[in-house]
């Protein structure tokens, strides 16, 4: 759904810290995510409290909100655009040839950029956001300004309403691939759900065979592979193919486990029926918190339909 995603907490909590730049140092007792013990610690970390995680999530969305900022400036704007990239002012200089007291003095506006093409390049930002703000500037699929926690949660469910909204003009009688050109469009160019989508991480597509539309983030959150180490890229591949074309798990698993015997493979070389069973459930656990990646399929459909207005 947005950069700070990750599969477990602590990593989230850690892309929290990063981007706010708190130092590492004693940071989860300073901050209140563990107490200070009487005695030495073992084992495991106590699960992170909710009120912290909740207090680092509401200085994110105050940072990520001074993109929209009509006040801010030019070096302000640079130390957001850094921070989102997750880069740092030596970063920048290694890159731009320059040196890091030069980068600096850009961040703090005691100097104009000297090389404002070579930094949106870098930073993947809007030339004319860095030079004079404004959330006019910044378009939906935007990286800057991206929410978190219960704030994410907000606009991705006014998105969604959004999202619902635009379907009905759609005629009846069109195939799939123009609902999501047309639902993209509309995306791209509508204020409103361009600030919303810009804000959630992503938007709401529709998807062949779905039948309500599901959360596409702007850069998806890598799939964490657990459930798929056990197995040869073969028989994964054998396994995406019957998950597609079967109607169900149990017809997915008897189909792979023909092809996979026909194939001379042993049974702890192919996933039993209840193991199938319990990958497509973290999948769709998956995606229903992080959303599925359609850009793929998204682009497709947008090059067919080049104009949909």
């Amino acid at each position: 759904m947005s950069q700070f995603d990750r599969y477990t907490m602590t990593e989230y909590v850690e892309a929290l810290r990063v981007f706010l730049g708190i130092s590492k140092a004693n940071f989860l007792r300073d901050a209140g995510f563990v107490d200070e013990p009487a005695a030495g610690r073992r084992g495991r970390l106590p699960r992170y409290k909710e009120e912290p995680i909740a207090a680092l999530e509401e200085q994110v969305n105050a940072k990520s909100a001074r993109c929209e900022a009509p006040d801010s400036t030019t070096g302000e704007r640079l130390r957001l655009a850094r921070d989102f990239a997750g880069l740092t002012d030596a970063d920048i200089a290694r890159h731009l040839d320059v040196s890091r007291e030069l980068v600096r003095r850009w961040g703090v506006d005691m100097h104009k950029p000297s090389k404002m093409d070579e930094l949106v390049e870098l930073l993947d930002v809007p030339k004319v956001w860095l030079e004079e703000g404004g959330e006019e500037h910044l378009p939906a699929f935007s990286h800057l300004g991206v929410r978190v926690g219960a704030e994410a949660a907000f606009w991705r469910d006014q998105l969604r309403a959004l999202t619902r909204s635009v379907i009905p003009e759609i005629p009846e009688n069109e195939e799939f691939q123009y609902f999501q050109a047309y639902i993209e469009w509309t995306v791209l160019n509508r204020p409103a759900m361009a600030l919303a989508a810009r804000r959630a991480g992503g938007r709401w597509q529709v998807v062949e065979g779905v039948a309500d539309v599901m959360f596409a983030p702007w850069v998806p959150i890598p799939e964490h592979g657990l459930s798929r180490r056990f197995w040869s890229d073969e028989v994964e591949a054998i396994i995406d193919e019957e998950l597609v074309s079967q109607p169900s798990v149990y017809g997915a698993h008897r189909a792979m486990e023909e092809r996979c015997i026909a194939m001379g493979l042993p049974k702890d070389k192919y996933p039993t029926r209840i193991s199938l069973h319990k990958r497509v459930e973290k999948e769709r656990l998956r995606a229903e918190k992080f959303g599925i990646d359609l850009n793929d399929q998204i682009a497709e459909s947008v090059g067919r339909y080049e104009t949909v207005q």
